[in-house]
């Protein structure tokens, strides 16, 4: 996932965060599936490194929520149960607001170009559920990273990453996309014009939507009792 946040500790050259961001991203774009369990001994040798660094690595990605450590039971990636999926969404939906609403009173020139580039490949990709997820997390972190809040900017974008598989789960039929689009679109129309209080509403509405789909898809792949 190219256009994938970036995660915090890529940051910092160490070698155990060069690690945490390699396991990061895989999870991300769900090459590592929530309850795959994470041998320290095997991706010690997959890296080529100790399995200190490992050790570190997955501790790092443990504070970002990606990665569960359980005691004597090693660590493996984080899976959530429903109630969890609603409640990170529920605070990612009233950061999202709140970033949304201050991005719409700093707007600039440049914030306006760089919007409307995002915009158009997010249209772009509305054949392809992949490339969609992918442009619609890229757009995020454009109006994040300019609502004027570093701060506020890292932790919107940890709970996203915590939800980037419901989040392509979510998106992945040609409704929904051409939903989540036109929600796009008359969102970066409020933010154009200026408009704090329904730039915040439309944001809340857009990571609420998402939620609630991958709540019902979730709830679909379940095999009866």
């Amino acid at each position: 996932m190219a256009n994938a946040p970036a995660l915090a500790y890529e940051l910092y050259p160490t070698l155990p965060a060069q690690i945490a961001a390699q396991i990061g991203r895989s999870i991300v774009e769900g090459e590592f599936e929530p309850g795959r369990k994470l041998r320290e001994v095997d991706l010690a040798a997959a890296f080529g490194v100790s399995r200190a660094s490992v050790r570190e690595a997955l501790r790092m990605l443990a504070r970002e929520g990606l990665v569960t450590v359980l005691p004597q039971r090693g660590a493996q990636v984080t899976a959530l149960s429903a109630a969890e999926v609603r409640d990170v969404f529920e605070i990612r939906a009233n950061l999202m607001g709140l970033a949304l609403q201050r991005l719409a009173t700093v707007m600039t020139d440049e914030t306006r170009r760089g919007l409307d580039e995002r915009l158009k490949a997010l249209r772009a990709s509305r054949d392809d559920g992949d490339a969609y997820a992918q442009a619609s997390l890229a757009i995020s972190e454009y109006c994040v990273r300019n609502a004027g809040s570093s701060r506020l900017a890292d932790l919107i974008l940890s709970f996203g990453r915590q939800t980037a598989r419901y989040t392509k789960l979510s998106l992945s039929t040609p409704e929904r996309r051409r939903q989540s689009f036109a929600k796009w679109r008359d969102l970066v129309t409020a933010l154009n014009d200026g408009k704090p209080a329904l730039a915040e509403q439309l944001a809340r509405e857009l990571v609420h939507n998402t939620r609630d789909t991958a709540l019902r898809m979730l709830a679909d792949e379940k095999p009866p009792p």
